[in-house]
């Protein structure tokens, strides 16, 4: 039988196919790879080293400032601060060494917003490349509660924090400005939506509320929609979605109309995804308010396998049951 790969991450069926020929497990171990758990938790000694790595590849100006906070969310999302940071980066053959550092300047800058150090890593010139990428392994250490990805509960309310398709529309509104002057959108929305690059982190957020979730997941490749099913699947609950609460910043609409893309399966980083108990609800909204970070009640936690309903207007319009390629690929492909 002939699979036919999609462009973007793979479908969890095909990486279940692929991990049985790696050995991950480890009396340390406790959380490998798994379905919607993107770090790595391992017991090191009295505490938990919490581990993560992430490629960069729908992006190219602010490449480096991006793959430090889209790595370090996954780490702040169980509740951990990042710290440590080993990036890959790999260069096409045409870059000159003003473009390289570029890079390298943007990963300062996003390190020096979290006080993140590298530790390692490797670069290198490689031929045949578009566009550079980027792979960053971030690690953080606590000896506290870690947050796993797996433990919404049945009755939980379900919170999105932060903007909405915000990343996806940044990396949009810089690679592919033509287009959407080409398409009729004015220059001060494409210059608004530029600035959203530098608002994709979660760390501070996270590490505010943590006290306060069951769980909570960063939005990143695949957007609010594959971050919630990836807690639902990881959680084996159902969850349901009220579409007309999402709220979508209007600069990031005006940018996902322009171009054809949902902005609800749009890269996200910055946006949180969130299950918290109803008797943590006031506790949770007076420290977002205090962050004034906007978010919204969205949905709930219910029994069942890994679905995700989606409502408008009280009436079921779509179920989600497999993963979600992002609609960023669309502008690549």
């Amino acid at each position: 039988m002939i699979i036919i790969l999609k462009t973007g991450k793979l479908e969890w069926t095909l990486m279940s196919r692929l991990l049985q020929y790696i050995i991950s497990e480890d009396i340390d171990v406790l959380v490998g790879p798994a379905q919607g758990e993107d770090a790595a938790v391992i017991r090191v000694r009295d505490g938990f080293l919490v581990v993560h790595s992430n490629p960069i590849t729908a992006g190219v100006k602010h490449v480096g400032y991006l793959a430090v906070h889209v790595a370090a969310n996954d780490i702040a999302v169980r509740g951990v601060r990042p710290r440590w940071f080993l990036p890959v980066v790999l260069i096409p053959s045409r870059y000159s060494m003003n473009d390289i550092e570029a890079i390298f300047k943007d990963m300062s800058r996003a390190l020096r917003e979290i006080n993140g150090v590298v530790v390692g890593g490797h670069t290198e010139i490689t031929p045949g490349l578009e566009r550079p990428l980027i792979s960053m392994t971030a690690a953080g250490y606590t000896t506290s509660r870690v947050i796993f990805t797996r433990d919404a509960r049945e009755g939980d309310l379900l919170y999105v924090i932060g903007r909405v398709g915000g990343e996806g529309a940044g990396i949009i509104a810089w690679d592919f400005e033509q287009l959407l002057a080409s398409r009729g959108v004015c220059e001060g929305v494409i210059s608004a939506a530029k600035n959203f690059i530098f608002d994709i982190s979660v760390v501070k957020t996270a590490l505010e509320i943590r006290d306060y979730v069951n769980t909570m997941h960063d939005v990143t490749e695949g957007g609010v929609l594959q971050a919630i099913r990836e807690i639902a699947v990881a959680s084996n609950k159902a969850i349901t979605v009220n579409l007309e609460s999402v709220i979508v910043d209007t600069i990031v609409n005006t940018i996902s109309k322009a171009v054809n893309v949902d902005p609800l399966r749009l890269l996200s980083s910055g946006c949180l995804v969130a299950t918290v108990s109803p008797q943590y609800r006031s506790e949770l909204e007076n420290t977002l308010e205090n962050l004034r970070k906007p978010y919204g009640v969205i949905g709930s936690v219910k029994s069942g396998e890994g679905e995700v309903y989606l409502f408008r207007n009280s009436q079921l319009v779509e179920v989600i049951n497999k993963d979600i390629i992002d609609e960023i690929y669309k502008l690549w492909s």
